[in-house]
């Protein structure tokens, strides 16, 4: 029988040698029907399921069915193509060894992607929120957790169902190598997440306008469940453990339990309440839960970082081809250099953590400009990215023409230099227009 010690161990067996350590990369994005300017849906004559098999021709496997025997994912090489509950569709990137390598591995993907795109006259959108479709536009596509999820959502918050259809998000994929360095690592990546979210920050239009806003998927996410998303004061905390991340996770409330082949609704449960069996429902009283049971679980805690067998870095807005390449190449070159990374642990104790969540709260508004600790998060950014950048350099990986890995970090440091994030560039890009349906005329990225 699962037991607690279990779920701690999980993360001790994930510990991975540093000599092999990875970077997984894995991106979303938007497309849309450029006659109508609606989203591409999940079946028809140009929809999901025609674009799965062009995907096919070109080498994708099948992967998985839903209930009705339609397909919703891919593999290739140990890389995987999925749909989100919308039909945003998302690469989630095999694990290699540099920058170089996801960044040619997302240009590959997109660039077949944009290929059927000009067949059938679509537009791919790298954008974390969309910028056009109402909610009540949109379908979800037919997954029985989706379905749990979609009844849950409003229940807990005000903007769960936009979080699952209308946000895009770009995230980086880090191991860790033992429970020190899995503390270290999940600490400072949650004390300078808000810094980061705040470079990418690229979605400022909702429904054909700007309301004021340079990120509408980090406000979205900020009321979706509060229980299960966000930055949580413990995880800025020197004293943070493993265990105390199992027992946040404990009380979570579970979506479902996959119990031979069959979904159910598990939602008024938390994980805690299922494994010690205090729950009534007959129907999975008498089940034992297994390991599988928590990392399907781990897998709907969205948090801002979040841990798995991996540490997840989630925060940032999807957008164009070289903003996908610079976040796996900013936070490698933070955490998987041990001087940076000792260096900002020391640094940002003295953080306090009110600061931190405050400015987790003014990003979506505020962007570059956000206030902290008396200076703009800008100035802030600008150090981060020097650390990063010499990460980098130590790593030594070197391109066809010699480069390291630091020339995908030139797209921050523009934006550094210019205080202006992608949100800044668009608003200004649109001010004097009427409307914003001029981003469909071409491919965004």
């Amino acid at each position: 029988m699962l037991q607690k010690t279990d779920l701690i161990n999980y993360f001790h067996s994930s510990f991975t040698d540093p000599e092999y350590k990875g970077i997984g990369t894995e991106h979303e994005k938007f497309i849309f029907y450029t006659k109508d300017h609606k989203r591409l849906e999940f079946d028809g004559e140009v929809s999901v399921q025609n674009l799965f098999q062009f995907f096919l021709s070109k080498g994708w496997q099948k992967n998985e069915y839903n209930s009705f025997n339609q397909l919703i994912s891919l593999s290739k090489n140990g890389a995987n193509i999925t749909l989100e509950p919308g039909c945003q569709l998302e690469l989630s990137g095999k694990i290699l060894k540099n920058v170089h390598q996801t960044c040619t591995e997302s240009y590959e993907h997109l660039r077949e992607l944009e290929e059927y795109a000009e067949l059938n006259k679509l537009c791919i959108l790298g954008l974390g929120f969309d910028p056009i479709s109402k909610l009540e536009d949109l379908s979800f596509i037919p997954k029985e957790r989706y379905k749990i999820m979609r009844e849950y959502m409003p229940k807990v918050g005000s903007r769960g169902l936009d979080m699952m259809t209308r946000t895009c998000t770009v995230q980086a994929n880090l191991d860790y190598f033992n429970e020190n360095d899995l503390i270290k690592k999940f600490v400072v990546a949650n004390r300078i997440q808000p810094i980061v979210m705040g470079i990418f920050c690229n979605s400022p239009f909702r429904e054909s306008k700007h309301n004021d806003l340079v990120s509408n998927r980090i406000f979205t996410w900020q009321d979706t469940d509060n229980q299960r998303c966000g930055i949580k004061k413990s995880f800025l905390n020197k004293n943070f453990t493993i265990e105390e991340y199992v027992d946040f996770v404990l009380k979570v409330k579970n979506y479902f339990l996959k119990i031979n082949g069959k979904y159910f609704d598990t939602t008024n449960y938390t994980f805690d309440e299922l494994l010690t069996k205090s729950v009534i429902n007959k129907e999975i009283l008498g089940y034992n839960l297994t390991i599988q049971d928590w990392i399907n679980h781990l897998s709907t805690i969205f948090t801002e970082v979040r841990l798995k067998s991996y540490i997840e870095l989630r925060g940032a807005d999807a957008g164009k081809w070289e903003m996908i390449c610079a976040l796996p190449a900013f936070w490698i070159g933070i955490l998987y250099d041990d001087e940076n990374l000792d260096s900002l642990w020391k640094e940002t104790s003295t953080w306090q953590e009110n600061d931190i969540l405050n400015l987790y709260q003014d990003v979506p508004s505020e962007g570059l400009n956000s206030n902290f600790m008396n200076s703009p998060l800008y100035e802030y950014g600008k150090k981060l990215l020097s650390l990063s950048k010499k990460g980098l350099e130590k790593r030594g990986y070197l391109n066809s023409d010699g480069r390291d890995e630091s020339i995908h970090l030139e797209k921050l440091n523009s934006i550094i230099e210019q205080q202006k994030n992608p949100a800044d560039l668009l608003i200004e890009e649109f001010k004097d227009k009427k409307n914003i349906l001029s981003l469909l005329n071409n491919t965004y990225y």
